[in-house]
């Protein structure tokens, strides 16, 4: 059987049960390996998100911010687990990670594959001309015999103008798990709730998303999560439920009504996709990602600005279920487990290189 290695710098958020389905659902075919970079928003149970037959590696020097010491230990950490493992694929997830392995495994003789996971280039808490540093970099690296593999129709559409090979299979989600994790639940009364899901950082605008709860004082509103920009959450009406389990996330959910996006740059978002599974009301920022599960009135709204989330919020509150429906019914096949499996048991097989893997 093949080996396929993953490498990751994060290891919480979306990304981690992305990684976790691809791994999950190939072990039956493939020996497969995560490297990942241990912090602190890292799971503690994050062995129970991968079948027993994975294989997980931490490497803690693995940091988000930029650290010529700490990255440069990175790199030769990276090059030491390919060694050992000395897999047929690697297959690198978001930017730090696309960036120290694309760098560090040059001589590499396998196949390479990147999913950015939404672009560096993207994030609007960074100025104009780091932005620029970003794409040049993503621009350069992509020529550097690496696969780029976005989640979405939206990262593609970025991708295949750095890079021409590139391709996408959309995340999918495991709608199994998630109907077990519901029924556990069950559901009980509870007043019209507003919610989100993920770390509370510059991605998901917190700032947003505490605006519009003051404007609507009237409406219970939960972010399911924890960050470093906690301190930005100071409405009275929201509560904050610090890091919960998967399984929590998905329990909690089942008494919500409304997901409520406030995202400045996403690549697929994985709580979007449970939510609208769940057939929650969802609102979105109008951005790649969001815009590719929301069309704008059909299976919920897409908002641009605080003024325009507090109108649609109300439009949700008076109408609810109107939408729920056919946002479940627009997911349940294109971005399913299975879809997402085809997709990589394709692209893992295709073009098998056959030569004795060296570095």
């Amino acid at each position: 059987m093949e080996k396929i290695l993953h490498i990751t710098e994060v290891s919480s958020g979306g990304v981690l049960p992305v990684i976790a389905n691809i791994c999950n659902s190939l072990a039956d075919d493939c020996h497969m390996a995560v490297a990942y970079g241990r912090r602190v928003d890292t799971p503690a149970n994050i062995r129970d998100y991968f079948d027993k037959r994975i294989e997980l590696i931490p490497i803690d020097c693995f940091r988000r911010e930029l650290s010529i010491r700490e990255d440069r230990k990175a790199l030769y950490e990276i090059r030491r687990v390919v060694r050992k493992y000395r897999p047929e694929i690697v297959h690198m997830h978001s930017t730090k990670a696309g960036l120290l392995g694309r760098i560090g495994l040059l001589d590499y003789k396998g196949r390479k594959y990147y999913t950015p996971h939404g672009y560096c280039f993207l994030k609007q808490d960074d100025s104009g001309g780091k932005r620029l540093v970003y794409r040049l970099m993503e621009t350069i690296l992509a020529h550097m015999g690496c696969t780029t593999v976005a989640c979405g129709r939206g990262e593609w559409e970025y991708a295949k103008k750095l890079d021409k090979r590139a391709i996408f299979v959309n995340n999918g989600i495991d709608t199994a798990w998630i109907g077990m994790a519901a029924e556990k639940a069950g559901r009980k009364m509870h007043s019209f709730t507003v919610y989100t899901a993920g770390r509370i950082g510059p991605q998901k605008n917190p700032k947003l998303f505490n605006a519009i709860a003051k404007k609507c004082p009237d409406i219970r509103f939960v972010w399911i999560g924890d960050g470093e920009e906690r301190k930005y959450l100071t409405s009275s009406n929201i509560t904050v439920t610090g890091f919960v389990s998967r399984d929590r996330v998905i329990e909690l959910s089942v008494n919500y009504d409304c997901y409520l996006s406030c995202s400045l740059w996403e690549g697929l978002p994985m709580a979007l996709l449970e939510a609208m599974y769940m057939e929650k009301e969802c609102i979105v920022s109008n951005i790649a990602g969001n815009r590719d599960l929301i069309e704008n009135g059909v299976n919920g709204l897409v908002a641009d600005g605080e003024d325009d989330f507090v109108e649609a919020l109300r439009k949700i509150q008076k109408a609810k279920g109107r939408y729920g429906g056919k946002a479940r019914s627009s997911i349940a096949e294109e971005y399913s487990l299975a879809a997402m499996e085809r997709g990589y048991r394709f692209i893992y097989s295709a073009e098998k290189n056959k030569r004795k893997i060296r570095l």
